[in-house]
């Protein structure tokens, strides 16, 4: 039979067989991933503020210590790797993992390969008893007369997708038995100051609250201003990182014969944006209790004398410290002291230590 005369729907099944047939590793490892082979999988993500000795001892490791570097990209900002290690040298990444700067994830993750390992082994059986067939089948062709050249070919190229079905098996069941001994790492290793929040997202909430404030000048000028003001305050907290918005007013706690006159200061009215930071090395804020941070609030405030009609709006900034009493999912109580700063005139007589104590709950 002519080979363009060969019957259409033969031709159809044969291409049909062919893609299939190429295309199957392609989907196979897309779908599984490096790992997939690893019975024992490692994830480490970690924070440093000393991004290239960090990124130095990492890449020094991986060179000393990793069977094979399945991955390794390097930015200004972060180190990403993925690499197979002895399972003995797990310690001793745990260890450098502590050495590089703050770790935010550390899991090690086991999965039974049992299944999969008799699986692939079932399909070796199968494929190499149709190899055999095939073979079978084309040395009968060989020997035969009736056969035509069409034939000769098709059976070829099925025994050439069985040898290569085969190959590929044993390729595969030899990487799943010699990991036997190794686990699978992925590694990233980024820039704290660059990815302040471990990721490029900011983490929104809506915490309102209430605060409490109480305010010791240092150098009250007398009949100008009072020792101390004692005040309240609306906070509305945004972000996780934590950014918040107050407004309060703080009067004096006391007054004396000299401060009825028209230049005291018988009221502040504080407006301030404000931020805190937490340290590295105290809990990065996740623990429940007593997180450390340092904060910072930059607004103004309206300061508001005896006569009626005389305010006047004054720049200020705080820096300070503060502590988390408790801290949860919902709810967060928190103090802080900082040094509340005018920027004008009023500088020397309106500087002071501000205490301040607050309340917040998810809305």
């Amino acid at each position: 039979m002519p080979l363009l005369a060969y019957p259409a729907r033969r031709w159809r099944w044969l291409l049909l067989t062919s893609v299939v047939l190429l295309c199957y590793p392609t989907l196979t490892h897309a779908q599984q991933g490096a790992s997939a082979a690893y019975d024992v999988q490692k994830h480490l993500t970690i924070s440093t503020t000393k991004l290239p000795e960090a990124r130095a001892a990492a890449t020094a490791f991986i060179r000393r210590r990793a069977s094979q570097v399945l991955k390794q990209e390097e930015t200004p900002e972060q180190l990403t790797a993925e690499f197979s290690l002895p399972k003995r040298a797990l310690p001793a990444l745990d260890s450098l993992a502590g050495r590089l700067g703050y770790v935010l994830e550390n899991n090690l993750n086991t999965q039974s390969l049992a299944d999969r390992l008799q699986g692939l082994r079932d399909d070796e059986a199968d494929a190499a008893l149709r190899l055999q067939r095939l073979e079978a089948e084309q040395r009968q062709l060989a020997a035969g007369r009736t056969a035509d050249s069409t034939q000769r070919r098709l059976n070829r190229l099925h025994l050439d997708d069985a040898t290569r079905a085969l190959r590929r098996t044993r390729r595969e069941l030899s990487a799943f038995t010699g990991h036997d001994s190794l686990v699978f790492v992925a590694l990233r290793l980024f820039d704290e100051v660059t990815f302040p929040t471990a990721n490029r997202s900011v983490l929104f909430v809506n915490m309102p609250g209430v605060e409490m404030g109480l305010l010791r000048l240092e150098n009250p000028a007398p009949g100008l201003a009072a020792r101390f003001y004692r005040g309240y305050s609306a906070k509305y907290l945004f972000t996780r990182g934590k950014s918040y918005f107050n407004l309060g007013i703080y009067k004096p706690t006391s007054k004396t014969a000299a401060d009825t006159a028209a230049r005291f200061v018988s009221e502040l009215f504080l407006i301030n944006f404000g931020q805190d930071f937490y340290p590295r090395h105290f809990g990065r804020g996740r623990r429940t209790f007593l997180n450390l941070y340092t904060t910072y609030q930059i607004g103004g405030v309206i300061v508001n004398r005896g006569a009626a009609n005389d305010a006047r709006f004054v720049p200020n900034a705080n820096l300070g410290i503060g502590l988390e009493l408790l801290k949860t999912k919902s709810l967060l109580f928190d103090t802080k002291a900082s040094y509340f700063l005018p920027l004008n005139s009023l500088n020397r007589e309106l500087r002071g230590l501000l205490m301040q104590g607050s309340f917040s709950f998810v809305f």
